[in-house]
């Protein structure tokens, strides 16, 4: 016979744990001693508390453990489960290893980023613009370029179906909230001059800006989030806080969007975020 302490050792189980078992029913002492309350197991039962072990570690749950040790649980039975649970870690497999790629991707894209924005970083005056824009509300910025397509073709069906004719520069631009719980993203154009409203078209105007950053990003359109990080590092590191209204503007933007030109531009100041105003996105 093995007290709780040998059975312990031997299964690399602790004794807690073994007590644990022992109230839920699965894995019950041979002879309980009535005078000392010492529990006695059968050094069979070594192997009950081994299988319980590579069960629990299959993802099996307490419950599905028991009806398989004590075989309520048919051959047939155990081997859907245990094809559900190799099709479930297929799936973690699979999802870890496109987050351990995204991981590396974008830590690649913030390198790049970091250099490219300490090359191309300016600082100047924003002009005042006035734009025709369709916006929508996402909760973070993950869901920002889901929404940012579909936008831009409301924009330009809308805009069409009014007759106006646009010959600038697709924007967009980004509203925080005060208590940054969701963000405005709009889509937008520059305005022609003599146009005052458009049906489903919010006109918009942005004023001028004495001071703002403006970097250049050349690449992927699915790397501009990681060039708005770095921004805000690079800004950080000058002494400088961004705010207000941020800009994206299309350089050049054709369909193979690893070659992309996109200006990234926001409003500064001195000093820190903590402001009363909208904070950026």
């Amino acid at each position: 016979m093995l007290s709780i302490g040998d059975l312990a050792r031997n299964t690399r189980v602790s004794v807690r744990m073994l007590r644990h078992y022992d109230a839920l029913g699965l894995v019950t002492p041979e002879r309980v001693d009535q005078s000392t309350g010492y529990r006695w197991y059968s050094a069979s039962q070594a192997g009950r508390v081994n299988c319980l072990i590579a069960l629990k570690a299959l993802g099996f749950t307490l419950d599905q453990c028991r009806a398989i040790l004590d075989e309520q649980v048919s051959v047939e039975e155990l081997r859907g489960m245990l094809r559900l649970r190799q099709a479930e870690l297929e799936q973690r497999i699979k999802a870890d290893t496109e987050g351990l790629t995204e991981v590396g991707r974008r830590l690649r894209s913030i390198e790049r980023g970091l250099t490219m924005t300490n090359h191309t970083l300016e600082i100047k005056a924003l002009p005042a613009l006035r734009l025709a824009q369709v916006r929508a509300e996402v909760n973070d910025t993950t869901e920002i370029s889901e929404v940012t397509g579909p936008l831009f073709a409301t924009l330009t069906q809308r805009l069409a179906s009014a007759g106006v004719v646009v010959e600038g520069r697709g924007i967009r631009t980004y509203y925080g909230r005060p208590d940054g719980s969701k963000i405005d993203v709009a889509a937008a154009v520059t305005l022609p001059a003599g146009i005052g409203s458009v049906e489903g078209v919010e006109i918009v105007d942005l004023p001028a800006e004495p001071m703002a950053a403006s970097v250049l990003h050349r690449g992927p359109a699915t790397d501009i989030a990681d060039a708005w990080l770095t921004l805000d590092v690079a800004l950080e590191e000058r002494g400088l806080a961004s705010y207000g209204v941020h800009r994206q503007v299309y350089l050049d933007a054709p369909e193979d969007t690893t070659r992309w030109v996109v200006e990234l531009q926001c409003p500064v100041r001195e000093g820190n975020r903590d402001c009363p105003t909208s904070d950026p996105v």
